[in-house]
């Protein structure tokens, strides 16, 4: 019988493929944030456990709920062992009961982290470093930039900038300025108006630009755009040292909203998971971390070069809002917001 070349091409085809070696799985599978993020995270923390521990490690790129939503799909053998996000997203992972409590007998580096941003993780995790949300601006555009959070509005309805506030699809936002603005302007977390009167003042004043995606208000800034904006400190700082020395940044008073990137093991993960941790706690993986992001790191020990020491907060000198509280109460912001300022 004749045996066509399709079958015999097929039948090499397939004795090739069950010979080639399988491709192995890493030891371990960890979430970061892109650029800057990803590479500080891999020097600092992944190369260190890699070397230590001979173990391999995948790094996937993304944003937390897509990570929770891929662990909740098969939360038996989930597929990330170590998850990081913010505090509001490792509240509902935690809520979910998708990640573990800490074990603190297998994290012995966690007695290092400061107690106060400890807390935040209530057991199921601790933040790695926390961000600043404050003021990006143009030093030759605004040449004496406000000292504090009523100047900046007041200095927008004036006409003495124009600036780039983050909309209501922005992850800081609810945070960040509606929260802030609240508290700012006497009112609470359980009345935002004050707040919000405060951004319909200023966008009505004809001076605001509202962004939803990060890298927009540096595009504006460098190019003339706008004058000033609300961004994280760290992001600020690594655009000034990337030849734009005209940028500048700054908290105004009486504080800018911390944003903490939490640390979580994914429950049903690898035991490796927690020997990760314990190198993400470290003084040594957070001192290399936090002066390559430039974001101020949860190790009590940790040491800064001059440079990064001089920007990053220090203790006691940023907003520190219960997100927990927060993210339950977002839903009806994004109402508020919707109907008075749109969408």
């Amino acid at each position: 019988m004749k045996v066509s070349y399709a079958v015999r091409a097929a039948c090499v085809a397939l004795s090739l493929t069950a010979a080639a070696p399988a491709v192995l799985a890493a030891d371990l599978t960890v979430t970061a944030y892109g650029g800057a993020w990803e590479q500080a995270y891999r020097k600092c923390f992944v190369q260190p456990f890699e070397k230590s521990t001979g173990k391999s490690v995948d790094v996937i790129l993304g944003s937390p709920m897509q990570w929770i939503n891929q662990i909740a799909a098969n939360p038996t053998h989930p597929p990330i062992d170590v998850m990081i996000g913010l505090v509001d997203s490792g509240e509902i992972a935690r809520q979910r009961g998708l990640v573990e409590p800490i074990d603190e007998s297998k994290i012995p580096n966690l007695k290092d982290i400061k107690p106060q941003m400890r807390a935040y993780g209530k057991g199921y995790g601790f933040p790695i470093a926390f961000g600043d949300f404050g003021l990006m601006y143009s030093k030759k555009s605004v040449p004496n930039p406000p000292k504090t959070w009523k100047e900046f509005v007041d200095g927008t309805n004036a006409g003495k900038w124009h600036a780039a506030l983050p909309g209501i699809a922005y992850v800081g936002t609810a945070q960040g300025l509606i929260g802030l603005f609240a508290m700012v302007y006497g009112g609470s977390l359980d009345n935002v108006q004050p707040g919000l009167d405060q951004i319909k003042r200023m966008q009505k004043s004809g001076n605001v630009t509202f962004y939803s995606e990060p890298n927009s208000p540096l595009v504006a800034l460098k190019s003339n755009d706008v004058d000033i904006a609300m961004y994280f400190d760290g992001r600020a700082w690594a655009e000034h040292d990337a030849n734009n020395p005209d940028i500048g940044y700054l908290n105004p008073k009486p504080g800018a909203v911390a944003f903490p990137t939490m640390v979580q093991k994914v429950k049903n993960g690898s035991p490796l998971g927690l020997q990760f941790m314990n190198v993400i706690a470290s003084a040594e993986g957070q001192s290399c971390f936090a002066n390559l992001i430039q974001y101020s790191a949860s190790n009590a020990h940790v040491k800064y070069s001059d440079r990064v020491a001089a920007r990053v907060p220090q203790d006691g000198e940023s907003m520190w809002l219960p997100f927990d509280v927060i993210s339950k109460k977002t839903p009806q912001w994004v109402e508020m917001w919707n109907k008075q300022i749109g969408r």
